[in-house]
């Protein structure tokens, strides 16, 4: 028997096609007793790794491959679990240098580790490692590999350093190799055909055992150190650990002790009352002892800590998201904005006391300034103790035909024609199977064929690294001893391993969610601050401003967050929505699968289809939705009240059904009916209820984060109903670059009665501007070839005093304004206050351009003759039009047509 100990995975990035779950399941195939993984400079699958080794019964052994001053490549192997450590910490230093690892590095984190080097090495390693240095030799399948096997023995005996077997594994079988062929043709941008393809003569594959030790018969110590190695290596990694910072409180006061005493605190002033209702107590009671139970005060505290922090920063934070919307320990800590008790939302939801799991609080900020509550939480916590997560952008259906297309050499247009037949969401064998004229091509195709059969194989391999969109982890300890850390986007490290790996490790993540919207929203309410003098707290205004259902009944949602699609807009038209509760639902219904129940939803609230409950116990539950199952805290509810579980057993059962789990679900119908018997509802009854909570379960939506998302569609509508030419302006600003969207902005606002003024080059900005009678002057970025550093350029010319003239602005703009940045301003309309035709402009740019350069005094301006020519043709100003603003301005090619139409309009 022999051990693999040297393997680089998928996740040496496009250095290997070797998947873990394969390499595993093939070793234990084999009857391997323990397994080695060695990505090169990296550890990004070794928590994947080492879970699918327990599944198959082998032991792991944990390293990584790195090379010493950049050359000497090193495998190092962890003997226990401070090995391990050093492993993490090498892999840290390694990606924060650059992939580069020094003598004094190794020096520093050597203890507990193997060293074999994999080549003739130029460096004494042996003061480092002593009796734990190894030299590798390789099957000699080639004369040169012979060779170099007999002068790393002879250097290992006139260095007197041990020997051992080795092969470089990168893919599972022997001609994988063509897959990993094609896979460095991609990373190295270069192109191969079939005929050229370089096959790995060195057996880089997972040898069968006998065929190993064939190759090393003649090197016994080789082997014997081999297993000698793999004997040493014994590395535990735990899963059932929580490393959640502490909280620092003054004068040592516990954190729980502190975490009540601002509940307290907070539940008085969020009911501006010392009286508080003993349904909060009893609520914030149960809530608190909960999370004493599962010891999650400190995770509150910190959640509570950067909440505040960001909110004293005037930093814009949504009222909520996902189940924790649900928690009143939360609402009253200002973490969330949405009182559960209002809103008939479930603490269970979020913390569920019969299943211990991670607290999961997602936060959105504002956009713009997300970036400020990750840095704070940074230099609060440490910087080893806070870091962006990793994620894997890897080869899709789609991407890898076309990179493996450009690979092989095959023609753009063939490779295009080619992803025309490919549904980017399902796999190239679904595509196969679901797609005849695909099965055609490919019959009479043999390289379609060919591109295919390959692709599939490179399919969701990992091709490089990416920063996950949100998550954050915190940590009590030192990152680089539990994940290893690399550079991310910003100051703040990323994580080596991904969420899933992280979260089994015990790490919590927190989501920072950065939205456009709630950036808009603050945007918005300093503009009516500047304009109209009007503080506007937007978590106090009124929830039944009939302004804002006006707006939102007629479906005049186009730049509500949530409600802006078609099919919304026209949702809302049918529904006719007049409170809040008319935008939770609809925000719930609107999905794949409940969208089912819209149509009896409009038809029962309009009074058009009778209100039918298949039980009169369900009527206080479901009254609110017209008798429809809605929110999975409904389908909470109704088991609470039919069976009596507890709200926790009935998450249990809920989350069961939305995963479909029919085991579980088959399990459940026992003890339901039985409860349900004992509570008082005969057999057939408890029957019929439990096939309808598990026929419309699936369809529930979680309130929690339906009632936190309305919320924020209203605030936006509130702000468009009652002050719209702000909302447009910066709505305007926001979309610059997507032209789709800024057209249809433009047309809303003229279709509000908002004037949309021209550019001009003394009176536009860099983002839309509100002037006098209900008009918005257009922004110099929406202009092509405008960008904001020309802007800005413009911009602080101007402030110097407004350009007098055409001649004023070419002398001082000479240095700004090149030819093509000159046309664009010319056809964009932002020179017309010049009072010269587009054509006079630029028929006369390298007079008078040329006439500054070399007179750059400008005086004489006066004596540079320019004739006004005649302007172009309307239909060519219209194209000139459409090239610089993306998009039809002043008018339209259809505009000619409509002239004479009966029923004109555009």
């Amino acid at each position: 028997m022999y051990t693999q100990l040297y393997t680089k995975t998928v996740y040496s990035l496009l250095k290997s096609c070797l998947r873990i779950e394969e390499y595993v399941k093939r070793a234990s195939e084999y009857h391997l007793k323990a397994l080695a993984i060695t990505d090169e400079n990296n550890v990004y699958g070794i928590i994947k790794f080492y879970q699918a080794c327990q599944e198959y019964n082998i032991k792991p052994l944990i390293g990584i491959n790195v090379f010493l001053d950049g050359i000497i490549p090193l495998v190092l192997l962890a003997k226990n679990n401070e090995g391990y450590k050093n492993i993490l910490r090498i892999a840290s230093l390694v990606k924060l240098n650059d992939n580069k690892l020094t003598i004094n590095d190794l020096s520093d984190y050597h203890q507990d580790l193997i060293c074999i080097i994999t080549t003739l090495p130029n460096i004494d390693l042996k003061s480092i490692f002593t009796s734990d240095l190894y030299l590798g030799i390789f099957p000699e399948i080639t004369d040169n590999i012979s060779l170099m096997n007999k002068r790393v023995i002879e250097y290992a005996h006139k260095h007197e350093i041990k020997i051992v077997a080795l092969n470089e594994v990168r893919y599972l079988n022997e001609s994988d190799a063509l897959i990993l062929s094609y896979i460095e043709a991609i990373d190295k941008g270069y192109t191969i055909s079939p005929n050229e393809i370089k096959i790995y003569m060195n057996h880089q594959y997972l040898l069968e055992p006998q065929k190993f030790l064939t190759y090393f018969a003649n090197y016994p110590t080789a082997l014997e150190n081999m297993e000698k190695i793999s004997e040493q290596c014994n590395v535990t990694i735990e899963f059932n650990s929580v490393y959640l910072p502490k909280y620092q409180t003054e004068n040592n006061v516990s954190s729980l002790s502190f975490l009540k005493a601002l509940c307290k605190k907070g539940l008085e002033k969020r009911l501006n009352t010392k009286n508080i209702p003993a349904e909060y107590l009893e609520r914030l009671k149960y809530e608190l002892s909960v999370i004493e139970k599962m010891n999650f005060a400190d995770y509150f505290l910190i959640v509570y800590d950067f909440v505040k922090y960001a909110k004293n920063k005037q930093i814009y934070v949504g009222p909520g998201r996902g189940s924790s919307a649900g928690s009143l320990v939360a609402y009253v800590l200002g973490i969330t904005n949405i009182d559960p008790i209002e809103y008939q939302l479930l603490f269970e939801r979020f913390l569920n006391p019969e299943r211990i799991s991670l607290p999961d609080i997602d936060l959105d900020f504002q956009d713009d300034r997300r970036e400020e509550v990750i840095k704070y939480v940074q230099n609060k916590y440490g910087k080893y103790h806070v870091a962006h997560i990793i994620a894997f952008g890897t080869f899709q259906s789609r991407s890898a035909i076309r990179e493996l297309g450009k690979a092989m050499g095959l023609k753009e247009f063939r490779i295009n024609e080619i992803i025309t037949y490919i549904d980017s969401n399902i796999s190239i064998i679904e595509n196969i199977q679901n797609n005849e004229q695909l099965q055609k091509v490919i019959y009479e195709y043999r390289d379609i064929r060919y591109l295919l059969d390959i692709a599939q194989k490179i399919e969701n391999i990992p091709r490089n690294t990416t920063t996950h969109a949100a998550g954050i982890i915190i940590c009590e300890k030192d990152l680089r001893d539990i994940t290893a850390l690399q550079p991310s986007i910003d100051d703040v490290y990323q994580t080596q391993f991904e969420a899933l790996d992280l979260e089994n490790l015990g790490l919590i993540k927190m989501d920072f969610l950065g939205i456009r919207n709630l950036s808009a929203i603050n945007q918005i309410i300093n503009l009516i601050k500047k304009n109209h003098n009007i503080e506007i707290d937007i978590n106090k205004i009124p929830l039944d401003n009939q302004k804002t259902y006006r707006l939102i009944a007629r479906g005049d949602t186009t730049g509500i967050f949530q409600l802006e699609s078609k099919g919304m807009r026209e949702v809302l038209q049918e529904i006719n929505a007049q409170c809040f509760e008319d935008i939770v639902a609809v925000n719930a219904l609107y999905r794949p699968g409940p969208m089912a129940n819209i149509p009896h939803f409009i038809a029962r609230k309009n009074n058009k289809e009778k209100i039918t409950y298949l039980h009169n116990d369900l009527i206080p539950i479901l009254r609110s939705t017209y008798g429809i199952i809605v929110y999975q805290e409904q389908i909470m509810m109704i088991v609470q009240k039919i069976a009596g579980y507890s709200l926790g057993e009935a998450d249990l059962l809920r989350r069961a059904i939305s995963k479909k789990q029919k085991e579980v679900i088959e399990n459940e119908r026992l003890k339901f009916v039985s409860k349900a018997i004992n509570n008082g509802y005969d057999k057939d009854t408890s029957e019929i209820l439990y096939d309808y909570i598990v026929r419309f379960g699936d369809y529930g939506f979680n309130r929690s984060h339906s009632v936190a998302y309305a919320l924020i569609s209203y605030q936006m509508a509130y702000l468009k109903a009652n002050f719209l030419i702000e909302f447009m302006v910066v709505m305007l600003t926001n979309v610059i670059g997507s032209e789709s969207q800024t057209n249809k902005y433009i047309r809303d606002s003229i279709r509000y009665g908002i004037k949309i003024l021209p550019l001009s080059i003394n009176e536009s900005y860099n983002n839309y501007q509100i002037e006098s009678n209900n008009s918005i002057r257009m922004s110099f970025l929406v202009i092509k070839g405008i960008g904001p550093s020309i802007s800005q350029a413009i911009i602080n010319e101007r402030n110097k005093g407004k350009f007098k003239n055409l001649f004023d602005f070419m002398n001082r703009c000479k240095e700004i304004i090149k030819q093509n940045t000159f046309e664009a301003l010319v056809f964009s309309g932002a020179l017309d206050e010049f009072s010269y035709t587009k054509k006079t402009l630029i028929e006369n740019y390298n007079k008078i351009i040329d006439f500054y350069r070399f007179n750059p005094s400008g005086y004489f301006s006066d004596k540079i003759e320019i004739e006004n020519s005649c302007e172009y043709p309307v239909e060519e100003l219209m194209k000139k039009e459409k090239v610089y603003l993306g998009f039809y301005l002043t008018s339209h090619p259809v505009q000619n047509y409509l002239k004479n139409s009966p029923d004109k309009y555009i």
